[in-house]
């Protein structure tokens, strides 16, 4: 392995666990191939799985609810509001650094600089995602005007968003630096 492929980390061909990569755009595209579509396919999936959820968590308070003579019920927003940001924390900030939709598309968020990101930037990730959306839809414009597909979120937190490189083939095209 060349000295250069080392500034950041490990090459990615070679990383295991937790080892940071070294993630360049010009140098290795394959791990920005198609991931913009993927993090779309992604978003839907994790949002399903999310409203599932939330319908079953608000089934079981309402029910709760009516035995605590209502009670319950003004928690009903906050417990689910909670139950969104724990999934995106600990799913990015896991082990596999991707959440239940990113792993069925093949993509996973790594820091700036190749290494997992940790729990608390999981959930400042999506809490940057949800208030980006709710302060301009243009956040989406982002991603189409960059070598490495980031959105604004990603930016504000020191992200990135990379094809899986357990997943890339390895007579992928790599250039050579």
């Amino acid at each position: 392995m060349a000295a250069l492929d080392r500034p950041d980390g490990v090459h990615w061909r070679e990383a295991k666990g937790d080892d940071p990569i070294h993630i360049d755009a010009d140098r290795y595209p394959e791990l920005f191939e198609g991931v913009l579509g993927k993090r779309v396919i992604a978003f839907l999936v994790d949002w399903a799985l999310l409203a599932v959820a939330t319908v079953f968590l608000t089934i079981i308070l309402a029910i709760l609810g009516i035995f605590t003579l209502g009670l319950l019920w003004p928690l009903i927003s906050p417990l689910a509001a909670l139950m969104w940001l724990g999934y995106f924390a600990v799913t990015i900030g896991g082990p596999t650094s991707a959440t239940p939709g990113m792993r069925f598309t093949g993509i996973e968020v790594r820091t700036w600089d190749g290494a997992r990101p940790g729990m608390v930037q999981g959930a400042l990730q999506s809490l940057l995602f949800w208030l980006s959306w709710t302060v301009t839809v243009f956040v989406v414009l982002v991603p189409l005007f960059n070598q490495r597909r980031r959105c604004l979120h990603d930016y504000l937190i020191g992200t990135i968003v990379i094809n899986t490189p357990d997943q890339i083939p390895p007579d992928a095209r790599v250039i050579s630096g």
